[in-house]
């Protein structure tokens, strides 16, 4: 009986296996680059087949042009220990006129090996991959969506240390690519590794206008170029921008519409690279769009908005961190308690708005995530962030 039931069982087994294959491979692909990437990322356990198919080069880079088209995200990230949290949230408010509440699910909640001593300081979301450390002992890619860090190959020694790394990714030629640039010296040298390659190393190139960098340089990166400040050395208090092409490597210096100092964000807005700067603290900002970078053109747009904006419901001070693509200002709370909020102002009508986030600060998230005493504060938040199922 348990032979025959065993003959039976195999039976059914060949006839699903049968079943499977009898589809097309492409319409398997098409009906798996529909799904979220988790997932995609189960379903790669199946088989085999089902494996190559969904991490074939093909497949990834229809599945990331697909997502390209799917609002963006926040990525809200902070670690305990060797403990790391990651919470996705829209970057975009639902259209309502009165504060809501919308329930956050995590994108990933997991234990890793983690150094105590290294800060985690993650910068921009490049198509989907980070650039968490900064130091080149120990210079790591990570992608979210995959819950996966990349260890990079460090440069060579003189530039192990007083370096900046700035991630970027060249569309045409579907690369990324990691700009590394001294800072703390004026320089007209930086190096580029591009990844993937097992035979690729550290390549030194000329960036053609000598110019410092600070520590970590705001710097964003769209349509295939990287965008950095910059100053021509230690005492300039002004600035440019440099702009990186990541597929033929070549700078530009790229000049401000302004001439003065005053503080400001680098962003993007509508894919274009934008800077939002504040004119006289407490009255007006203005959101200046670059038009063309040869010829230093910058659209400004201005908003009758504070800088900074207080919250007196909720008696904490906020700090902008964008702009969605909408023309909605983003704030978030230097400090979070029970509750996470993303605070929206919509320059049109010249009004906030206050959407509060459950499942990353409230009590129960604490107890289940061991964060009960915890003081979560200037948490980092990644802009813009896309799925990615990018691997090397």
């Amino acid at each position: 009986m348990d032979q025959q039931e065993e003959t039976i069982e195999q039976i059914n087994k060949k006839k699903r296996i049968q079943s499977t294959s009898s589809f097309p491979l492409d319409l398997i692909s098409e009906i798996l680059s529909k799904l979220p990437a988790k997932s995609v990322g189960r379903f790669r356990c199946v088989s085999k087949l089902w494996s190559s198919i969904t991490t074939a080069p093909y497949f990834i880079n229809k599945f990331e042009t697909q997502s390209r088209q799917k609002k963006p995200s926040l990525l809200v990230t902070f670690k305990k220990g060797d403990k790391l949290f990651a919470f996705s949230i829209p970057q975009n408010r639902q259209s309502s006129n009165e504060p809501h509440t919308i329930p956050s699910q995590p994108v990933h909640s997991y234990h890793m090996t983690y150094p105590k001593s290294r800060r985690f300081f993650p910068r921009a979301s490049v198509h989907g991959l980070i650039c968490c450390f900064q130091k080149a002992k120990k210079l790591i890619i990570w992608n979210p969506t995959t819950r996966k860090f990349y260890t990079l190959t460090k440069p060579e020694k003189r530039w192990r240390k007083y370096a900046t790394f700035l991630l970027g990714y060249d569309p045409t030629d579907a690369k990324y690519k990691v700009l590394c640039i001294r800072f703390c010296d004026t320089t007209d040298e930086g190096c580029v590794l591009t990844l993937g390659s097992a035979q690729e190393s550290w390549r030194r190139i000329k960036t053609n206008h000598k110019h410092y960098v600070n520590t970590y340089p705001a710097y964003v990166c769209t349509n295939g170029f990287i965008y950095y400040t910059a100053y021509t050395d230690k005492t300039d208090r002004v600035g440019f921008i440099m702009s990186f092409d990541v597929r033929s490597e070549k700078f530009r210096m790229i000049k401000y519409p302004w001439n003065t100092f005053w503080y400001f964000s680098v962003l993007i807005y509508q894919g274009t690279l934008a800077c939002l700067r504040s004119n006289i603290p407490g009255h007006t900002m203005t959101l200046w769009i670059l038009q063309d970078a040869e010829k230093h053109v910058w659209s400004p747009k201005d908003f009758l908005v504070p800088f900074h904006y207080y919250d007196q419901s909720l008696k904490l001070v906020c700090n902008l961190i964008g702009i969605t693509d909408a023309g909605e200002i983003v704030y978030i709370p230097e400090k979070c308690y029970k509750s996470f909020y993303v605070i929206y102002y919509d320059s049109e009508r010249n009004k906030f708005h206050r959407v509060e986030y459950k499942g990353i600060a409230d009590d129960e998230s604490r107890l289940k995530n061991g964060l009960v005493r915890s003081r979560l504060f200037n948490i980092p938040i990644v802009r813009n962030h896309m799925e990615s199922l990018m691997s090397f």
